[in-house]
């Protein structure tokens, strides 16, 4: 029943969709139909608010409206935006010896700067986002939407099917029930239903299910919404509110029914729509998310954003899942707009690229540790004694997919923490590039589009912030395994652009990790507050002993010294000296810090001979000793000096 009261309407405050959203593209191909009826196959690279498409060849492309179809493109004069050629794209060969726009390139032709990218990215941003209402002056911002609050419970949510008079889906609205509602779905290789996927990553917690209509007609053909001389979400907006009138006054549909937030705004509205976009980026009924203008308002509820997708051949719930994070979560984008970057956290989270690979878009990543924190679905233990004084200390265990992580909180800016998780490739993980440790520095004053100073940063086990130098989308080496640790100086003591665990403004946190574990569902660590890291026996460099060391080793083992860590040496050359029990056959090996990895730069084995030396003019930097028993059980006595 459509209904509103001017009470209601008191209490909605002019926008309730703070955090952008954005479905992102790297390297997606769609099929484009030119006006002579050629076909061709564009490459995205971008997101809602500016891509840049290519042939294959790599050339830019933009929609020309006097051509009506996809032109070749530059850069204009004035390097703000791209301009048509005039000349329609083709992949057909061109006869020899004539030259032409459409000449096969071995480079991808330069696109905008990342300037310009952020220009056109603001502009578009506000224009799908922004609601215009004309009831919107009644409303006042009384009732302001709280943030930061448990998500929790049950949340019902709305989606719209659409079909057209020329063209009608071939899932029908039971599959597409199943996609969203089921607890045990697995139909077009996913790996779960959405409601199964937030199910899962909030621990239980959040039941998010979806009313699902039953195909709604369109009241023009498909070519009608998706004509691209008409300016983007104009059409689809129309669609939009065809759609909902139906379903108020044909179907009697009660939106009262479904969840809202605090200010009365419909959380989860979705629409879905038979076959294929039928355009390039951008153009008709694109898929995006956007602010519905006007507002449609019944049963005491008004809408906000929406999202809407083709339905095509088969159904994928990383998409869904992403968008739905910003709808029913608010979470924010990871990943970087203008394309500069991969972002930080890249392919380790569901608000990065975690939902869009050609493997996760059917098995999506959960969203990261802070993201889950922020709505309520993780245990949370505070270790910085500064802010709690009955933190942990000493050997410390996370559990991977438990909702459960460890925090070192800033004092001094409660803007400012680090997350730690355990992060293990099965179940709901097994599409993360790695198994490990995973450790998150959050930042809520950080800008997604500055990859060196983000929303938040992924500290990069290797130190070679391969996402941020757009090298790949994150791997492996980005998560802490055995031996891992993370101090002020390790792995990479850079001051900028590093990984390590100095607050943003360059003060010492006092968060120091190491004897990280094997990769395991567990992952034991220590943490050792507001100590300097381990450096062997004193912290006087200058005096020519470092350290002495005694231990026991069997055969078989290795230990590395001084005490499972690492020392800074401030001299030239580096001396380290091994004693042990006779007839066993110890390895002496030195290991240091060079270009952000651990490398081995000396050796020493006798084979039963004593004592084991190795000396090595390495200079000033990061060291640690590995002794190794290849041959019996054995006392040991090291000393690691510098050398006159």
């Amino acid at each position: 029943m459509r209904k509103m009261t001017l009470a209601t309407l008191l209490l909605l405050s002019f926008s309730s969709g703070s955090a952008y959203s954005a479905i992102p593209y790297h390297g997606k191909h769609i099929e484009y139909k030119q006006p002579n009826g050629e076909v061709i196959t564009l490459v995205l690279e971008g997101n809602d608010y500016y891509a840049e498409q290519r042939t294959l060849a790599g050339r830019l492309v933009i929609y020309d409206k006097d051509l009506e179809g996809m032109a070749y493109a530059k850069v204009s004069s004035d390097g703000k935006s791209l301009v048509s050629t005039h000349e329609l794209a083709s992949q057909k060969p061109k006869k020899q010896g004539i030259l032409s726009a459409s000449k096969l390139v071995t480079q991808p032709q330069k696109g905008l700067t990342n300037k310009a990218k952020q220009s056109i990215i603001r502009k578009n941003r506000d224009a799908l986002l922004k609601i215009k209402d004309p009831n919107d002056y009644l409303r006042s911002s009384l009732s302001v939407q709280k943030k930061n609050s448990t998500l929790s419970g049950e949340v019902k949510g709305l989606t719209v099917l659409i079909n057209f008079p020329d063209e009608k889906s071939a899932i029908d609205r039971s599959q597409i029930n199943r996609f969203l509602n089921d607890l045990n779905y697995k139909e077009f290789g996913n790996f779960q239903s959405i409601r199964g996927y937030f199910k899962s990553v909030s621990g239980g917690k959040l039941d998010y299910t979806n009313t699902v209509t039953t195909y709604y007609t369109a009241k023009h053909n498909k070519a009608y919404y998706t004509d691209p001389n008409v300016a983007f979400t104009v059409r689809t907006q129309e669609l939009i509110h065809e759609a909902l009138d139906w379903l108020e006054y044909q179907q009697g549909f009660d939106f009262s029914t479904l969840t809202t937030n605090n200010n009365g705004l419909i959380k989860g509205l979705n629409f879905m729509y038979a076959g294929e976009s039928d355009g390039a980026w951008s153009q008709g009924l694109w898929p995006h998310m956007g602010g519905l203008s006007p507002r449609f308002c019944a049963d005491g509820v008004c809408t906000d954003r929406y999202q809407i997708t083709n339905i095509a051949q088969s159904l994928s719930i990383g998409t869904f899942a992403h968008e739905s994070g910003h709808l029913i979560a608010d979470w924010p984008d990871l990943y970087d707009y203008d394309g500069s970057s991969q972002g930080s956290v890249a392919s380790y989270g569901i608000m990065g690229y975690g939902g869009v690979g050609y493997r996760s878009k059917y098995h999506p990543t959960p969203p990261v540790a802070p993201l889950r924190d922020l709505v309520g679905w993780e245990q949370t233990t505070e270790l910085n004694p500064a802010v709690n004084a009955n933190a942990p200390t000493g050997e410390i265990i996370s559990q991977s997919g438990a909702n459960q992580a460890y925090k070192w909180s800033n004092p001094n800016n409660a803007a400012e923490s680090f997350y730690i998780e355990a992060i293990h490739r099965s179940g709901q993980n097994s599409e993360q590039p790695g198994s490990g440790l995973a450790i998150f520095h959050v930042d809520e004053n950080g800008d997604r589009d500055n990859e060196w100073h983000p929303y938040i940063q992924m500290e990069h086990a290797d130190g070679n912030r391969d996402p941020e130098n757009n090298v790949n989308q994150g791997d492996a080496n980005d998560v802490y395994k055995e031996y891992g640790e993370f101090t002020a100086t390790l792995p990479n003591a850079l001051t900028s652009k590093g990984t390590n665990s100095l607050w943003w403004s360059g003060q010492k946190s006092g968060l120091n990790i190491s004897q990280v574990s094997q990769p395991a569902q567990s992952i034991s660590f220590v943490s050792s507050p507001n100590q300097a890291p381990s450096q062997g026996g004193n912290d006087n460099t200058d005096d020519r002993v470092i350290g002495t060391y005694t231990g026991s080793i069997n055969q078989g083992q290795s230990i590395i010294e001084p005490n499972g860590s690492y020392f800074e040496f401030n001299g030239q050359t580096v001396f380290a000296g091994l004693n042990s029990t006779a007839n066993t056959d110890l390895g002496l090996f030195l290991y240091q810090l060079v270009n952000n990895q651990w490398t081995l730069v000396a050796s020493a084995r006798n084979n039963n001979s004593q004592p084991e030396t190795i000396s090595y003019s390495g200079g000033k930097g990061y060291y640690y000793v590995v002794i190794s028993s290849y041959s019996g059980t054995a006392d040991y006595n090291l000393t690691i000096a510098k050398q006159q």
